[in-house]
């Protein structure tokens, strides 16, 4: 039903998440209204470990395992910075905003130091699916892109390891310079080591998929390849860290060395199986937001909303521009960023399903009234920003014209790229032919008809090609080797 609905609406893509709001909506009042509220409370009621267990990994692993790894690796400086430091930037400045606002009596809730940075942690995790959305169809630059895109991700893992943490410490926990140097340790220890075994796991899949004549079975292959990821989640989950940002990282391990060794046919189940899962989850994640605000009552505490809502706006301020400042510093002229796209990231900080999900693991009355205020900040990032973010972009001119440049070049290798190349790419995966071989193969006499097969074969698959000389087959991989896609005219 859902789905026809967004059919309906084709022209708008952007409110697919508003329509699955608004369906849910519906559905919790016509519940409401033929219930009595015993029934209701026992029918809609979800268990959070559910949400904490099954639908977000799968949403989390999607998002590292399909991230396209060229603009990935060309603007990794930038989004991680964005999502490390902006974070913990959004993070303090709502949460002591909120406690300096109860302090003074502003906010009636008298929230402990410990409530409001678990909701200055989940409040920060950003999901601006409507923006991406726009800008798939208005095809911004890749760049701006990548860096909304790329910060969403990490930011999301983030988010929900700060809040993991902070919920450790006693609800009578006073803010003290222990407490701090306790909480960054806890949240460092905690994401670092959950790295670890993510990563571990994506590089066990890829020397697993190498040395074995499992590809010959392609659904035991993807179904390996899923199970694994799962394990890289519940084993952190029972040691006390992450499998949330564990999982995150298997999944980018994944779509940069497991893919390769996977057969063809296995290449595309597994990418359509992980999107599918993770879009269903990601729906019913927001359709659940619709059903929980229109069926359960909700305490609404008006101050503690618009101070918080404002308090949203002004730390995603200083987590963009300060930032962005610094990453210009850096950046060749013609790459960095413009007053205009620093006003589209900030303007892109919508709130979503994470934000929303973390707070039902919260309890009590307090628990109540962090979840009404984060569902009333949800509806007008969704509805008021997300609605205006094409009408903004519009009126700030970074819609892709035919004239600009397809493909912005990247003539500059990094040295981790290097390294990869000679290293890591060899040992990992089934060794392809690099950049140095296709340019060398392709500089004889044959070099029209290669580039002519390779941008043929590139408008099927967008993650690599197959170029057929003679009776030579040359694989070459885009998703890992990052200047191919980017560098096609030099042959």
């Amino acid at each position: 039903m859902l789905s026809l609905i967004n059919l309906g609406l084709k022209q708008k893509k952007p409110i697919k998440k508003g329509t699955s709001i608004l369906f849910g909506g519906i559905v919790g009042l016509a519940i409401r209204l033929s219930t009595s509220a015993t029934d209701l409370r026992s029918f809609v009621e979800f268990n959070s470990e559910v949400f904490m267990l099954v639908l977000l990994p799968q949403i989390i692993f999607e998002s590292g395992y399909n991230m396209r790894r060229k603009a990935f690796f060309k603007n990794a400086s930038s989004f991680l910075l964005l999502a490390f430091v902006g974070t913990l930037i959004s993070m303090f400045v709502i949460s002591f905003g909120l406690m300096l606002f109860v302090k003074i009596k502003w906010v009636s809730v008298p929230l402990s130091p410990r409530d409001c940075l678990i909701f200055g942690s989940l409040i920060s995790a950003t999901d601006p699916v409507s923006v991406l959305a726009i800008f798939t169809e208005l095809k911004v630059h890749r760049d701006l892109f990548m860096n909304v895109f790329g910060e969403s991700v990490m930011n999301d893992a983030i988010a929900i390891v700060l809040v993991q943490t902070f919920l450790k410490f006693h609800k009578s926990s006073e803010l003290t310079a222990v407490f701090v140097f306790k909480s960054i340790g806890m949240f460092l220890g905690v994401f670092l080591g959950s790295i670890a075994i993510g990563s571990f796991f994506g590089f066990l899949t890829s020397l697993l998929l190498k040395h074995t004549k499992i590809r010959d079975f392609p659904l035991l292959e993807s179904t390996v390849t899923f199970l694994i990821a799962w394990i890289s989640f519940f084993i952190p989950e029972e040691i006390n860290l992450s499998g949330i940002a564990s999982i995150l990282f298997c999944g980018i391990i994944n779509a940069h060395y497991t893919f390769n060794n996977m057969s063809e046919h296995s290449q595309h189940l597994t990418k359509e199986w992980i999107h599918l899962t993770a879009y269903v989850s990601e729906n019913f994640i927001f359709i659940y937001l619709g059903l929980a605000a229109f069926s359960y009552s909700q305490l609404f505490k008006w101050e503690l909303i618009v101070l918080s809502l404002l308090l949203c706006l002004i730390s995603r301020f200083f987590n963009v521009y300060p930032l962005v400042w610094v990453i210009n510093k850096f950046k060749p002229i013609k790459h960095k960023f413009q007053q205009k796209e620093q006003f589209v990231l900030w303007f892109a900080g919508l709130r979503g399903a994470i934000a929303f999900a973390l707070t039902l693991m919260l309890e009590g009355e307090h628990g109540h009234i962090i979840m009404t205020t984060t569902l009333t900040i949800v509806f007008f990032t969704v509805f008021v920003l997300g609605g205006l973010t094409q009408p903004v972009l519009k009126k700030l001119d970074l819609a892709f014209k035919d004239e600009d440049e397809p493909l912005y070049k990247q003539k500059k290798k990094t040295r981790f790229l290097e390294f990869d190349r000679k290293y890591l790419k060899p040992f990992f995966t089934h060794k392809k032919y690099g950049e140095d071989e296709l340019k060398a193969l392709t500089t004889k006499s044959y070099t029209t008809p290669v580039v002519k097969q390779v941008n043929t074969y590139h408008e099927f698959n967008d993650d690599s090609w197959k170029v057929n000389i003679g009776n030579e087959t040359i694989n070459a991989d885009l998703r890992s080797e990052n200047e191919y896609d980017t560098e096609l005219e030099d042959f």
